[in-house]
Parts: structure tokens; C-alpha cells; sequence
């Protein structure tokens, strides 16, 4: 799993090198620079290339270490856990990869039904996602949906929460436009009651979601991936979520959809 993050890293840096030196050439064709500051300022383009390069390689190298590593799949359902590690995967389409805090993997948070005319656009832009509806779903490391969102809206975001048997479990709505640093929401039940006000820093930073009884539901924080396999990931700067075990189980997965909208929001704003 985590080898084929990397080959996919490794794959997509080669995509772009090749989309890269083709505008390049095809600049240099219909530009030719007619002395030597012109093809000095053609320079700027060697830039983007070298650090495509490096990307390509680090990854190569990455790969080559783990990937005759095994990452042990976790044995609890991820509505069990207090503490969830989420790190984005590398494809064209962002993901999210939920860990234990301990290593070991449940689930990931994936985009299903995506049109294919919008693949294109996650390719070139993933916030342009942001726009258009969609639905996401978690899938448990044995390969079971536990619960979807799927969002509609343009100047409101609606994301909508269901379980596993497509039933409403609530809704979480979130204001568009109004803040370019900040995100702001409502997380309301399936009678529309509001149940957590939701502002959160739209890029990185600490954060905690409580209700409107002063509960604390979730602290999102940045750490350390605590496990024998930690130089896989970052030694530090991990997005690491405490979750709350006072809440009831329906509330915990809407607490988990809106987890995932929220990191996946704030992956592609970055």
C-alpha cells in the first residue's frame, strides 16, 4: 500500500515532466530566442523540471524501502478509536490513508461516482473538486463502506452524511466565499438541528471542534506518527485527530464524514 503511494508519486512526477518538456519544446519551436538573454530567460523553465526530476527520484528511492514492507491492517473499526493518523496519498484524484496512532492502517477516505469529465479537472486543479458535487466514501482496510458524503452546492456547500445502508444520517453545511483563510460550517443531525459550529484554519494549524454545550468532540493537532515504521512518513507534522468517546456512535460518524470533507478541503487547498 504504502509502496504504491510512492510508485504513484514516482508516475505522476514522470506525467508531468513529459507535459512539462513537451510546452517547453513546443515554445522553443514557435519562440526561437534569437541571442543569448533570450535563452537565458528560457531558464525559468529548468526550475520546474529539476525539482519534477527530484521528486520523481526521492520517490524511486522511497520505494525501493519499503517496498518489501508490510503495513499490519488495523483490528478495530476506525468508530472504535480515539485517535485516527491521516496522511494524503498520492494519486491524481486526493485521497486520504486513516492510520492508528500505533501504525497500523484502517481505511481510507476515496471519491466514488466521480464523473469522468471531472478527472481532468482534478488532475490540473484538485480545489476546482470544491465546485462540483461529489460523493466520498470510507472504506475499511478489509474492504467495507462504512458510512458517505456526498456534496452539492456552489456558494453553500451541502455535504450530506450517510451510513453504510445509504440512510441520512445528517448534514454539514459550510459557507463558500466569505473566507479565504478559514473555513466555517454547521453540522447538523437528520432533522436539521444544529449540532457543531464548525471554523477551522482552511490551510494547516491546531484546531478543536466543540458543541454548543462546550463538549469537546475532536483536536486536530500536528505530531509525531508514533510507530516502528515512522521514517515511512514524516518524522513530525503528521495530521493526527483525537476524537472523543462521549459521543454516540451516530455522532461519532458524522463527526468522521466531516473529519475526512474537512482534511480532504483543506489537501486540496494547499
Amino acid at each position: 500500500m504504502i509502496a504504491e503511494m510512492y510508485k504513484r508519486r514516482e508516475k505522476l512526477a514522470y506525467i508531468y515532466l513529459t507535459i512539462l518538456l513537451l510546452v517547453f519544446g513546443g515554445y522553443i519551436t514557435w519562440n526561437i530566442p534569437a541571442d543569448r538573454s533570450e535563452w537565458l530567460e528560457t531558464l525559468f523553465f529548468l526550475g520546474p523540471v529539476l525539482l519534477i526530476i527530484f521528486i520523481a527520484v526521492s520517490s524511486r528511492n522511497h520505494y525501493n524501502k519499503v517496498k518489501d514492507l508490510s503495513i499490519p491492517h488495523s483490528k478495530k473499526p476506525i468508530i472504535d478509536l480515539d485517535h485516527i493518523v491521516l496522511k494524503q496519498d498520492s494519486s491524481a484524484i486526493t485521497r486520504l490513508l486513516a492510520f492508528e496512532n500505533s501504525g497500523e492502517f484502517i481505511g481510507k477516505y476515496q471519491p466514488v461516482q466521480l464523473p469522468k469529465w471531472l478527472y481532468p479537472v482534478a488532475v490540473f486543479k484538485p480545489s476546482l473538486l470544491t465546485l462540483f458535487p461529489f460523493k466520498t466514501s470510507f472504506v475499511s482496510s478489509d474492504g467495507n463502506t462504512l458510512f458517505m458524503f456526498e456534496r452539492k452546492g456552489f456558494k453553500k456547500s451541502l455535504i450530506t452524511v450517510y451510513d453504510q445502508k445509504g440512510e441520512v444520517l445528517g448534514v454539514y453545511q459550510q459557507e463558500e466565499f466569505k473566507g479565504l483563510f478559514h473555513i466555517k460550517g454547521e453540522l447538523k443531525d437528520e432533522n436539521d438541528q444544529p449540532i457543531l459550529p464548525v471554523k477551522v484554519s482552511g490551510t494547516s494549524g491546531d484546531f478543536t471542534l466543540k458543541d454548543h454545550a462546550n463538549r469537546r468532540w475532536a483536536y486536530f493537532y500536528n505530531g509525531r506518527f508514533p510507530h516502528e515504521y515512522t521514517k515511512i512518513f514524516r518524522d513530525t507534522d503528521n495530521a493526527i485527530v483525537e476524537i472523543s468517546n462521549a459521543i454516540t456512535l451516530k455522532e461519532k460518524k458524522l463527526l468522521l464524514a466531516l473529519i475526512g470533507y474537512l482534511f480532504l478541503e483543506r489537501s486540496n487547498r494547499k
